[in-house]
């Protein structure tokens, strides 16, 4: 779905925003959506892990950047996650190697497993996205289902903006309760799990 999409549902509420007010803030408006609910959930990745290395990085689609990995599996062995202080507690001088049973992310482009691995394997990695500050989509199953909150969230930045016709501050604080309280909703759907189709995506690139 083309965040352009978006700007019909804006417009009702912000009348004379220009268009490129209007894309960058349902641009942002998705990417603390996506951040916060962890809701864009790719297919898994295999990471092919190599004997002696400990950092790896996953590989995502253009316009869109990894925003926390979720769970890591060495077969049917749950990797446990840790702070990267812990992690590098764990892997002392260094020198100890065996079969990883922790994981950490230092920051969301690269992430860190413990012990270092003394054998060559291949681990699944499951992960949530964000959309980059420069993607000019998003995928149906998140901008369809979503369409009203992230709707929500790109008038409000809109009419918190000072000095602009469309400026609203009291409408503005309405429409960010009304997108906090989906991002609460829907942050609670992904733990427990979701009703109906997943929402999960097929790898593919956003530009």
């Amino acid at each position: 779905m083309k965040l352009s999409d978006f700007s019909v549902f804006v417009r009702s509420e912000v009348q004379g925003a220009p268009n490129f007010l209007v894309e960058r803030s349902v641009r942002d408006s998705a990417i603390e959506f996506c951040r916060r609910t962890g809701v864009y959930i790719p297919e898994p990745e295999t990471i092919s892990i190599i004997p002696g290395i400990n950092e790896y990085e996953v590989t995502v689609p253009t316009g869109t950047e990894m925003n926390y990995i979720t769970d890591v599996f060495a077969n049917k062995l749950k990797l446990q996650p840790v702070s990267y202080n812990e992690l590098l507690e764990r892997l002392g001088d260094e020198t100890e190697t065996g079969s990883p049973r922790y994981y950490s992310q230092r920051d969301n482009s690269s992430f860190f497993v413990a012990p270092i691995p003394d054998k060559a394997d291949n681990f699944r990695v499951l992960y949530t996205l964000k959309p980059s500050s420069s993607a000019s989509s998003i995928p149906d199953s998140v901008g369809k289902e979503h369409r009203e909150t992230i709707t929500q969230g790109a008038i409000y930045r809109l009419q918190m903006m000072p000095n602009q016709p469309f400026t609203n501050p009291g409408a503005a604080a309405s429409n960010k309760q009304l997108f906090d309280r989906e991002v609460g909703r829907t942050i609670r759907q992904v733990k427990y799990g979701f009703s109906g189709g997943s929402l999960k995506v097929r790898y593919r690139e956003f530009v």
